[in-house]
């Protein structure tokens, strides 16, 4: 019964900490170029360009160095990596859905496994997406350090040091572009998601 209660809930903050929000920027400049323009657009340390002539294809790069990296069994995840290895090494998920990206422009497609959720973001007009999101839905599984959903939130101070961010509810660390944001309640960590903000 506390395994049903803990995913339910894991599932509820899931939900919520997914939905729109306005504290990414997005920024859009265009710039002529010979004949045709270019439009860069800035998205929370990504980068995308996209050129009005040619292919209109959207080329996406996010700087990796430094990321969080989490591991399913042997299986390495490296937020902001490349899906396609991954998510053949992990096989078949529990279920697959895509979903209008609410923080971005394009869609996340939402891996469900029996102890996370992987989420690869894909710009609109891009064929290639990357890791943009792990989220840890059971006590059975804990990060490459041994943090759980359960333990005293102390607990990640020892592996983590101090939280670049924390707050009654929250402490978030960050590495080159990602994040891992620990959901607190009282001193018992409720949710450990990676992400890509």
């Amino acid at each position: 019964m506390k395994k049903i209660t803990s995913l339910v809930l894991a599932l509820i903050l899931a939900a919520a900490m997914t939905a729109c929000s306005d504290a990414n920027t997005i920024e859009t400049k265009k710039s002529e170029q010979g004949t045709g323009s270019t439009t860069t657009t800035a998205v929370s340390g990504e980068s995308q360009n996209q050129e009005s002539e040619g292919s209109g294809s959207v080329e996406v790069t996010l700087d990796t160095t430094g990321n969080f990296v989490f591991k399913s069994d042997d299986v390495e995840i490296l937020l902001g990596g490349d899906p396609d290895a991954v998510i053949s090494k992990l096989g078949d998920a529990k279920s697959v859905l895509d979903v209008p990206s609410c923080a971005h422009d394009g869609t996340d497609r939402v891996y469900t496994y029996n102890n996370f959720t992987l989420s690869v973001y894909t710009a609109t007009g891009s064929e290639k997406g990357y890791i943009s999101d792990v989220l840890l839905i059971s006590d059975l599984i804990a990060t490459p350090e041994g943090l759980e959903i359960g333990m005293d939130v102390e607990k990640a101070r020892e592996f983590y040091g101090d939280a670049d961010k924390e707050t009654d509810t929250t402490w978030i660390y960050k590495r080159g572009t990602s994040q891992l944001m620990l959901t607190i309640n009282g001193t018992k960590i409720i949710s450990i998601e990676y992400m890509i903000p």
